[in-house]
């Protein structure tokens, strides 16, 4: 193999592992986030819930 080719596959490498380290980050909506997303989506539709109910009793 004649050295620049070698230095292409090697250059290619390098993109493919920096692609995939992009992909392994974590996401950025961390744990707190949606917990807090959770309760206010809770404390929103709750009441909403509870009025359609007692309207069908």
């Amino acid at each position: 193999m004649s050295e620049e080719y070698e230095k292409e596959i090697l250059y290619e490498l390098k993109k493919m592992n920096e692609k995939q380290d992009e992909l392994n980050e974590p996401s950025r909506i961390t744990t707190p986030i949606i917990i807090v997303i959770g309760v206010a989506g809770f404390l929103l539709l709750a009441p909403l819930l509870l009025d359609v109910f007692e309207f069908l009793l």
